[in-house]
């Protein structure tokens, strides 16, 4: 084969594979291929309708479901990633879902005059989020003299008509995240209950418990942004803590710079255990539910937390918790009162000081509770708040 035919095959490969990137940027029209008289654009993730769920992440089996309910509503069903900036129709929707590019942008073309503009909130609001992120940041800054910006979550965009200007909003979370939206937005908002992977029976893992040994054990159990998600504070308190284990489950390969600033913490301390990313439908997983008495997660903004609820509801775990995790824990968890180590040393004395009596009362409440965050009551409750939506 000479050489001018080979760098043509291989130059036909590469404009096949673009084409096929940006196919798959493009929007999905009427996903379901039927003819109903009114339209719906969902702005958010695209993926899960090309490739199917992702057990890495609970958004895209609940993005689907978002189609399943307006699809019973009779609506045809388009989707948009939430940062897709091409062109779109607006005129042809009745309801715009979601956030982000799609949603903000239909503010600046010609629309229906009835047009229902919804915003699908899965985190805090934005301005707070950046702005406790940043103070994580600059804390490690002063603790360990590097800035580690990339192991915040700091969204560039505000996106600020879609938190102010859109009929109603839709928020993953309890009344923390609710009212981080209040100061910016006087319309209805509906609070609904996350889901989570259901994939162990909690009752189970719990029969099987040895509580005296789980009580040394505690899991940290996150996705991306290790010190939003205040995995350092953890590192700070536990290399104190001889006595205790933490156990890490996340994408520390991701992120070098905290990897490098924390090496030793991570890598080096014989009762810190890291893990990397875990599947949840592993073995690693299910061992590590079993072994830990306690679930640690010290961050400063979420939407729900389903990473938390993965643990809770499949595993019992009794939850370690700031507030801004967004979770309620009634009284069979703790509540770690600021991001300092000192406040969460504090938290872990607590947790300390229940017997295995308390424990196991306290892990099957945990259990019990998020049992019930499932997709199937994430479905119910979305129906029914868009019905109240759509029809007043």
């Amino acid at each position: 084969m000479n050489y001018y035919l080979i760098n043509t095959i291989h130059a036909y490969k590469k404009i096949v594979q673009l084409i096929k990137k940006d196919v798959l940027k493009h929007p999905i029209i009427n996903f379901y291929n039927e003819q109903h008289s009114k339209r719906v654009l969902i702005s958010y993730i695209t993926n899960p309708f090309r490739k199917g769920i992702d057990l890495s992440h609970t958004n895209s089996s609940e993005v689907l479901e978002i189609a399943n309910v307006f699809r019973s509503l009779s609506y045809v069903i388009d989707i948009a990633d939430y940062n897709y900036e091409g062109f779109i129709d607006y005129k042809m929707y009745d309801v715009i879902i979601g956030f982000g590019e799609p949603l903000v942008n239909s503010f600046n073309f010609k629309t229906k005059a009835n047009i229902k503009r919804i915003y699908y909130g899965t985190g805090m609001h934005i301005l707070l989020q950046n702005y406790n992120s940043l103070l994580r940041i600059e804390d490690v800054k002063k603790k360990k003299g590097v800035w580690i910006t990339k192991s915040g979550r700091v969204v560039e965009k505000a996106w600020s008509e879609q938190t102010t200007i859109v009929d109603a909003m839709i928020l993953l979370g309890n009344e923390e995240v609710k009212m981080s939206y209040q100061k910016y937005f006087s319309k209805d908002i509906y609070l609904l209950k996350p889901s989570f992977h259901h994939l162990f029976n909690y009752q189970e893992i719990l029969a099987n418990k040895n509580f005296k040994e789980a009580k040394k054990n505690y899991l940290w159990f996150g996705s991306s942004g290790l010190v939003h998600k205040g995995l350092d504070l953890l590192l700070d308190t536990f290399k104190s803590l001889p006595n205790l284990n933490l156990h890490i489950c996340g994408p520390i390969e991701n992120e070098s710079e905290f990897k490098e600033a924390y090496y030793n913490e991570l890598y080096k301390t014989a009762n810190i255990k890291s893990y990397g990313f875990i599947n949840i439908d592993s073995q690693t997983f299910k061992e590590l539910i079993q072994k830990c008495g306690f679930v640690i997660y010290p961050s400063c903004s979420e939407g729900g937390g389903a990473a938390i609820l993965n643990v809770c509801g499949n595993g019992g775990l009794i939850p370690i918790l700031t507030k801004e995790a967004s979770i309620d824990v009634d009284d069979f968890g703790f509540i770690i009162k600021a991001f300092e180590d000192s406040a969460i040393k504090t938290a872990i004395d607590s947790s300390q000081s229940l017997s295995e009596v308390e424990m196991k009362i306290r892990s099957n409440n945990s259990g019990n509770k998020f049992s019930y965050y499932s997709i199937s009551k994430y479905k119910e409750q979305l129906k029914a708040y868009l019905e109240l939506i759509l029809n007043k």
